[in-house]
């Protein structure tokens, strides 16, 4: 019986095609609400990147405004260069902001302890620097663009309201891996997508390390899953023990919530989000 896992199968084999219809999303939802900017944060990481470069292509790059949010704890200077050269090589408006006086305040109101604080802190740092790129957004007339890919929405990988936050996701349906082929097809520099992905919380932390397996394995259980594959068969397909890929399959289902809209308690006819999806419209 012949493997439904293929050797290319996160390969992106239309580079250009999907490209296009990235460039045609963005460009369509910016015109349908009267967008003038696309506000991306620019953390010199692969994801982030490519976000920002799909957005200079589709709306050029003086409407594509890019914000470097380093702080003290995390700063790492080669990662602010790497998203200064692709600005430059790519005409995006970059604005570096430090935004350590802003978590100095926030640790001075919350005094938190330090036997638990590190996770929680984390997520302060990734909500202010939503709250950063929002206010940008509304004194630009602008929308934020998520920079988040397909490996970290399934996982729950990221903050929510933090660098979850945002109005549109041009990468939502890219596995991380996808997005590294893709870099290299944009001809960013090869030190962008080889490096390790972090969201850059506290010293030291990388997703991988986090999510306990490389992106190259870890994407095709999530592919398999996508796909409604029983977990006994994918150990079978690709040879990872079974409680591998149960643990992804757990860390999947457990993060649904942070997908979703806040759940509304259903009362009358319709509720207010669910269900009641309207067209956009510029007027309002």
């Amino acid at each position: 019986m012949s493997s439904r896992f293929g050797a290319d199968v996160l390969t992106l084999h239309d580079r250009d095609e999907i490209i296009e219809g990235i460039i045609r999303f963005l460009k369509t939802h910016s015109q349908r609400i009267g967008a003038k900017h696309l506000i991306v944060g620019m953390s010199g990481g692969v994801d982030s990147s490519v976000a920002a470069v799909l957005c200079s292509m589709a709306v050029g790059g003086r409407r594509t405004l890019g914000f470097c949010l380093p702080e003290d704890e995390t700063r790492n200077p080669a990662n602010i260069r790497d998203a200064e050269e692709v600005a430059r090589k790519f005409g995006i408006k970059l604005e570096t902001i430090d935004i350590t006086p802003i978590i100095n305040a926030t640790t001075n109101v919350l005094h938190p302890s330090t036997a638990n604080a590190t996770l929680p802190l984390g997520n302060v740092k990734a909500r202010l620097r939503a709250m950063i790129l929002y206010y940008y957004a509304n004194t630009s007339k602008g929308v934020v663009v998520g920079t988040g890919d397909k490996s970290e929405i399934m996982l729950g990988y990221f903050t929510k309201y933090g660098d979850g936050a945002c109005d549109i996701q041009p990468l939502g349906d890219l596995y991380k891996t996808t997005v590294r082929d893709m870099a290299r097809h944009l001809r960013l520099p090869p030190r962008i997508y080889s490096k390790q992905s972090s969201p850059e919380l506290w010293p030291g932390q990388t997703a991988e390390n986090e999510l306990g397996l490389a992106y190259e394995k870890l994407d095709l259980i999530l592919w398999g899953l996508e796909r409604w594959m029983p977990a006994p068969e994918i150990t079978r397909e690709l040879g990872i023990p079974v409680k591998t890929v149960e643990s992804v399959r757990k860390s999947w289902l457990l993060a649904e919530h942070k997908r979703r809209p806040p759940l509304a308690m259903k009362l009358g006819f319709r509720t207010g989000s669910q269900d009641m999806r309207i067209p956009y419209s510029i007027s309002g």
